[in-house]
């Protein structure tokens, strides 16, 4: 078999595993995002006249939902960026294989790096980041 017929199935890897790691990237960013909307939509609520207590604790159990969905993110985007990461480096063995598919994939496996918290301290950052935003958002 020659190089050439080797490094097709190679290329439609790196694109598939790319695009999954970018697709996992932006679904985490809404869910963050939505995180930050349902606690307004949250106190918004309880400021109003006349809103009852099932209603507010329906929205609480959607908040709830939602603080799940991003570590079970985070966990999707490690595991895809490991699965890309080890195919890069195989990809990378084979001297004959520099295509723009490679750049791309390191720009995916950099942009999972930076948007996953590695560490306690940056999971507290990003904790008390929401939670300033929210008690901001209690005060207006």
């Amino acid at each position: 078999m020659s190089s050439a017929s080797l490094a097709a199935p190679i290329l439609r890897s790196l694109k598939i595993k790319t695009g999954a790691v970018k697709r996992l990237v932006r679904e985490r960013e809404v869910y963050i995002l939505e995180l930050d909307q349902q606690r307004e939509r949250i106190e918004t609520l309880r400021n109003k006249e006349g809103v009852e207590g099932a209603d507010i604790r329906k929205q609480n159990e959607v908040l709830e939902e939602t603080l799940q969905m991003i570590p079970y993110m985070e966990r999707r985007i490690r595991e895809a960026m490991q699965d890309l990461e080890n195919l890069v480096i195989a990809s990378k063995k084979d001297d004959t294989l520099v295509v723009p598919e490679l750049c791309d994939a390191d720009e995916a496996i950099a942009s999972a790096k930076q948007a996953l918290p590695d560490t306690k301290e940056a999971k507290q950052a990003l904790s008390d980041t929401n939670e300033a935003k929210h008690a901001a958002g209690s005060l207006a």
